[in-house]
C-alpha cells in the first residue's frame, strides 16, 4: 500500500523511486488518472533515472493540442516494487504518474482529510 497527500494546490501526490544503477532517489509524484500513460517525469530528474529510447509517440494534450514526445524505459520503485515503465519528459516541475501505472489497483482520494491511498485491488 502507498499513502500520501493532497497538498496546497489540490493535487494527490506520492512518492516513488528512480532507479539508476543501484542507487533510487525518492521524489513526488502527482497522481493523474487523466493522463493514461506510466511516468511523465520533470526533466529536473533526468540524472536520477537510467533509461533508454524506445520510440517517439504522438500525444493529445487536455487543451486539444497534438504533439510528439519521445519515450524511454526506465525502473522505478512503486508500492515497494521494482516496474520497468514508459517514461516521456516533461518541461513541467511536476512528475505525473498515470493510469497505466495504476492497473491492478484501486486509487483513494480524501480531500477532506487531505489524504491519498493507493492499495492492490481484491480480484475475482
Amino acid at each position: 500500500m502507498i499513502e500520501g497527500y493532497v497538498n496546497e494546490a489540490l493535487e494527490p501526490v506520492v512518492e516513488i523511486g528512480l532507479k539508476c544503477g543501484d542507487a533510487i532517489t525518492v521524489i513526488p509524484a502527482v497522481v493523474d488518472t487523466g493522463f493514461s500513460g506510466y511516468l511523465c517525469l520533470a526533466e529536473r530528474w533526468i540524472d536520477e533515472l537510467e533509461m533508454t529510447f524506445e520510440y517517439a509517440e504522438p500525444y493529445e494534450l487536455a487543451n486539444g493540442e497534438r504533439i510528439t514526445r519521445d519515450v524511454f524505459r526506465g525502473v522505478i520503485r512503486f508500492d515497494s516494487q521494482d516496474q520497468e515503465v514508459d517514461v516521456i519528459l516533461t518541461a513541467s516541475d511536476d512528475t505525473l504518474i498515470g493510469a497505466s501505472l495504476f492497473r491492478g489497483y484501486k486509487v483513494a482520494i480524501d480531500y477532506a482529510r487531505r489524504h491519498v491511498r493507493i492499495e492492490r485491488g481484491r480480484t475475482g
